[in-house]
């Protein structure tokens, strides 16, 4: 369990780092070991002070797989990398109070794209900080705006070289909704983004300027409220407490929630047995939640090869 000298509001997890939140607007990471938590301040080429501050406040973050993010109220997106040197590790193992220390992260601001005109909505320069969901998948980001515009931008260990140009966020031209997408959420190599009617759109790490969503017929108009990914697999929750899940599991570890006990049971289920992997290409109901069932689940989560929910249960 960590000590924090503040209440904190938010948290955000990524393969090699946790974010907290604190109640005064102080940002805390906990890098790869999650042993102990450190005030955290960006220092950037890109802006003069350091980040955060009272004035300049986060309004999202985000942990992706080797970079994290946030959204600093005047700034803009900054990205730096999640990692602890062995130097920084002795430090901490040396110190014998629970009061956070400053550790100090190189980040470059996400550069804002020039406006541009898109089926007659206006897209502005990000800086106006109307960024409702962030987040950070292997080497990219992706962000959603109050107008429903998703833009991404890319990033690798050569942004921090001397003089190299921080990332330039770009528009996904195809994810147009109406009404506009107003939930965003993904990780790894996969995130998905839905509006209130009930479209939903997908996408992953090979996703660009003009690529088309994937649409999954088995997702559209199914009363989606959350989406959580996964490695290679990804779970939607609907308004009546069900959930669907598609993509692959590794070994049969049950992160798709079929409940198969045997590869010829998966394969009697329409699912796909190929070596160490079983998938299921589109999304299916996971059995025991919503509608009739027992179980009503109000909250999923997915991550690596694992998945959870948090439900009701009416026979209890």
């Amino acid at each position: 369990m960590l000590d924090f000298s503040e209440p904190i509001t938010r948290i955000a997890v990524g393969r090699r780092s946790c974010l907290a939140l604190g109640e005064s607007g102080s940002l805390y990471v906990m890098d790869v070991d999650f042993t102990g938590s450190s005030l955290l301040r960006l220092t950037s080429p890109d802006v003069v002070p350091d980040l955060p501050t009272k004035e300049h406040s986060v309004l999202h973050m985000a942990g992706g797989w080797v970079f994290s993010a946030a959204v600093i109220k005047g700034i803009g997106i900054m990205v730096w990398k999640s990692d602890v040197t062995p130097e920084e590790r002795n430090k901490f193992v040396e110190r014998q109070t629970t009061q956070p220390h400053m550790r100090e992260r190189n980040a470059r601001l996400v550069s804002r794209p020039e406006e541009t005109q898109l089926d007659s909505v206006v897209v502005h320069d990000p800086s106006v900080l109307d960024i409702i969901g962030l987040m950070v998948g292997d080497g990219y980001l992706i962000y959603l705006t109050e107008r429903g515009t998703v833009h991404r931008a890319n990033f690798d260990d050569s942004m921090f070289e001397p003089e190299a140009p921080g990332p330039t966020s770009f528009l996904f031209k195809k994810f147009v909704a109406t009404p506009k997408l107003s939930y965003l959420s993904g990780s790894f190599l996969h995130f998905g983004l839905f509006n209130t009617a009930g479209d939903v759109f997908i996408g992953n790490a090979t996703t660009q300027e003009d690529t088309d969503p994937y649409i999954y017929e088995g997702l559209q108009h199914r009363g989606v409220i959350a989406i959580a990914c996964g490695d290679w697999h990804a779970l939607a929750l609907c308004e009546d407490g069900s959930i669907l899940s598609w993509g692959k599991e590794l070994q049969g570890n049950g992160c798709l929630g079929m409940g198969y006990k045997f590869d010829a049971d998966a394969t009697e289920m329409g699912l796909i047995v190929a070596g160490p992997y079983i998938s299921c290409p589109e999304p299916r109901k996971v059995p025991g939640f919503g509608g009739q069932e027992d179980k009503f689940a109000f909250c999923v989560a997915a991550a690596g090869w694992h998945s959870a929910a948090l439900v009701a249960d009416f026979k209890v």
